[in-house]
């Protein structure tokens, strides 16, 4: 009975060293090429940069439109204000 509980882990861990091979020839069947791969890395990030300056690019147009309905508000305010001397 010893004994078969010895070949229980070495052949578990011969079939987890298969199924890795195996994954890692997939991996290799899939994945392109070493400087193809950096090339697409390098696409993805400047598609990411791209897609966050755009998002930027919004959000700073939507902050400016806010503020200057703030300051137009502010200087109807200090319209209502002004004292008018009368000599």
């Amino acid at each position: 009975m010893a004994q078969k509980e010895e070949l229980k882990p070495e052949s578990l861990e011969q079939e987890v060293e298969e199924l890795r091979k195996s994954v890692f020839k997939l991996l290799e069947l899939f994945l392109p090429p070493k400087d193809v791969r950096k090339e697409i890395m390098k696409n993805l990030y400047t598609a990411e940069l791209s897609l966050l300056k755009v998002f930027k690019t919004l959000l700073d147009y939507k902050v400016s439109q806010i503020e200057r309905k703030i300051e137009e508000k502010e200087e109807k305010k200090r319209e209502r204000v002004k004292k008018v001397e009368v000599e």
